[in-house]
């Protein structure tokens, strides 16, 4: 995943479907919409990345199978849908999305949300 797909984009949601996967409750998720992201930073192993925002940083430790895949057209995950449910799913505000999935039903993908 480019930092380019994301860099400069606005979140419109960020929804969390894993239980037990949010690690924090504040901020909120809510907190997170209308900001900016900055930069995308894979830690060495790219089993971690932060999403950097002008005002947070999402930490995501993506476990041993957890991947990042961009949507072309995104929108809340719904089962109507017929896809598998994402562990998260972050929207932008125009029109396009981030999903972090894994290929197992257990949810392992981790995500704390910090203040910059």
């Amino acid at each position: 995943m480019a930092r380019e797909w994301v860099a400069g984009k606005k979140i419109e949601s960020f929804r969390v479907y894993g239980v037990n996967s949010l690690k924090t409750l504040a901020p909120s998720l809510d907190d997170l919409v209308g900001d900016q992201i900055v930069d995308l930073v894979a830690q060495d192993d790219a089993r971690r990345v932060d999403v950097v925002c002008r005002d947070h940083v999402i930490a995501v430790d993506l476990e041993r199978t957890g991947k990042l895949a961009a949507l072309r057209e995104a929108a809340a995950w719904s089962p109507a849908a017929g896809t598998p449910m994402p562990t998260g799913r972050m929207t932008f505000e125009d029109g396009t999305g981030l999903d972090f999935r894994e290929p197992a039903k257990t949810k392992r993908i981790t995500f704390a949300v910090r203040r910059r």
